[in-house]
């Protein structure tokens, strides 16, 4: 599919919704802060409304993906006990928090897990957030999709985000389950199907490919040629930037919190310890099927992030120093995170409860955005430079 096909598709949602535009014009409006923080141009309390909630709504799995921070073959969610491995994040409470911002200027809301499916009143949550005019995506595995299929339509939400790993052998491989690519196939047919029968053209549906050293370059060609044609999805993202830390950048981080916070012993960055110096002739293959990937016309949009020329993918993967010119990081003036718990972060990947800026079970939402810690968060940030240690291969800095 061409730019247009899907600027076409994307219009379609526009018509109707017109809260879809808000998803149009987010690069733009996160370019934009981007611009101001690089120019020291910030409100007078010291940031901005939040635009985007993240919501985390539950921290069990229904897989254990190797590369997942939580529960992957280095996760840190295994060392959580039973007891809060049961917790939910309160419906009662996220609405809450969402009345608060809905009059400030909140436009997107993200939720994830763990699986964000096994929520158990994820369909009542969609239609309150629905009702509040919000964008909504959850994020998903897909295998608990085809169950929630024809509810999930009717309450209108607005796209879905679904990670794959490749065709059947390597994304079952990489899920640890010979189930995982079946259900998903299941799951996305079943979206389609409901969304034809009611004539509708939302949610989009947005499969999500990551190049990591346990799939191959090979495995994303496989799966684009055994999803073409089906109209199962309609925007592919292949992203060749896995999150991974190093794990010297790890304890610089640790160090550096340490002088602002008084706090020591941050661990959730070590879920996403890997090294990918030995990985330069595997990227160069990566560039190579991507290219031959963008001269295919398939009924979906194929899309790579991070936005850089393909020749430097290998320089991606082999130089963690290198921060593919981005400057600042707008998450902790744009995004906030709530955890199960309640916890509020200023980023949603790392996020140890000690550096939790407050808890919404305790304290109104807009008395910690405004806060003294979360404000002494951003001025750590900015004193370094607008990025910390472990932010280079962080994709919610690659894709704004």
């Amino acid at each position: 599919m061409s730019k247009v096909g899907l600027y076409w598709r994307l219009l379609q949602g526009v018509v109707e919704n017109p809260r879809y535009y808000y998803f149009i014009l987010r690069r733009s409006a996160y370019d934009k802060t981007v611009r101001q923080l690089a120019n020291n141009n910030l409100p007078e309390k010291g940031t901005f409304y939040p635009v985007k909630l993240n919501l985390r709504v539950i921290y069990g799995c229904n897989l254990r993906c190797k590369m997942c921070g939580q529960w992957g073959d280095t996760g840190t969610y295994f060392s959580y006990d039973n007891a809060k491995l049961q917790r939910k994040l309160d419906l009662q409470v996220i609405e809450g928090v969402v009345e608060e911002l809905v009059p400030h200027g909140l436009r997107y809301v993200d939720l994830e897990g763990g699986e964000t499916f096994l929520y158990p009143q994820i369909i009542e949550l969609f239609r309150m957030l629905k009702r509040h005019r919000l964008f909504v995506k959850p994020v998903t595995n897909g295998t608990l999709l085809k169950k929630y299929a024809r509810e999930l339509i009717d309450t209108g939400i607005d796209a879905i985000h679904v990670s794959v790993d490749g065709d059947k052998e390597a994304h079952n491989f990489v899920r640890q389950a010979d189930w995982a690519y079946d259900k998903m196939l299941e799951g996305l047919e079943a979206i389609i199907v409901e969304r034809q029968r009611r004539n509708r053209h939302t949610p989009l549906v947005h499969v999500s490919f990551t190049m990591t050293r346990h799939n191959k370059a090979l495995s994303v060609y496989k799966l684009c040629e055994e999803l073409a044609g089906k109209g199962l999805l309609d925007v592919l993202c292949i992203k060749s930037n896995p999150i991974w830390v190093s794990t010297a950048n790890g304890e610089s981080y640790n160090k550096m919190v340490a002088q602002y916070f008084d706090i020591s012993g941050l661990t959730s960055w070590t879920g996403f310890v890997e090294d990918y110096r030995d990985f330069e002739e595997e990227a160069k293959e990566i560039a190579q099927t991507i290219r031959q990937l963008k001269t295919k016309d398939y009924d979906f949009f194929v899309h790579h992030l991070p936005s850089i020329p393909l020749a430097e993918i290998p320089k991606l993967y082999t130089d963690y120093n290198w921060n593919l010119g981005r400057t600042h990081c707008p998450v902790p003036y744009l995004e906030p995170t709530i955890d199960v718990d309640g916890h509020v972060y200023p980023c949603n990947l790392f996020t140890d409860e000690p550096l939790s800026m407050g808890n919404v079970n305790e304290t109104p939402f807009l008395d910690i955005w405004f806060g003294d810690k979360y404000q002494t968060f951003r001025r750590m940030l900015s004193e370094q430079g607008g990025l910390l240690p472990i932010c280079n291969r962080c994709c919610q800095l690659t894709e704004h």
